[in-house]
């Protein structure tokens, strides 16, 4: 009522003296519920272009957040990989000599699933080699292993493959 001029103030009052002021009373609250209700906006009306660029956004959001999650899962693979293969290396070489006579009885099976698993050992024992500087013990085994099981080609192949 503070807010309104004095005027429609003036007029308003004529009507209550007039009889009229059930209807003043009703106009009043109307007026004053309209002024303080809370006003909605309408939302803006989008058009397809609008609609396809959003759907675009939010797939390459989605795209960037799976590829981001992939990246880390990845990373945590590998660091549990390498983490793994040091506790192998840490192993082999608590063995010493035992390793390289497993590899002997590995090849002596002469089973293709045997080599494959001789090959890999003697990776690892290549990687402990590199890690301790005992690449010259390593290097001196090799051709001896090599040179024993020379006869062997499959063996030999996959030695190859592995390079060792």
């Amino acid at each position: 009522m503070a807010r309104l001029p004095v005027t429609e103030k003036d007029r308003l009052l004529a009507r209550v003296a007039q009889g009229e002021a059930a209807r003043v009373q009703m106009e009043l609250l109307r007026r004053f519920r309209g002024d303080t209700a809370p006003i909605s906006p309408t939302p803006a009306r989008r058009n397809v272009a609008d609609l396809l660029d959003n759907a675009a956004q939010r797939r390459a959001d989605r795209d960037r957040r799976l590829a981001a999650e992939r990246a880390e899962d990845e990373a945590r693979r590998e660091q549990a990989r390498l983490l793994a293969r040091e506790r192998r290396l840490d192993t082999l070489a608590a063995e010493g000599d035992t390793a390289w006579s497993r590899v002997e009885a590995m090849i002596a099976t002469r089973k293709p699933a045997e080599y494959d698993a001789a090959v890999t050992l003697v990776t690892d024992l290549h990687a402990l080699a590199e890690r301790e500087d005992r690449y010259d013990t390593f290097t001196i085994r090799t051709i001896a292993l090599r040179q024993t099981h020379a006869r062997k080609p499959s063996l030999i192949e996959r030695l190859n493959r592995a390079r060792i």
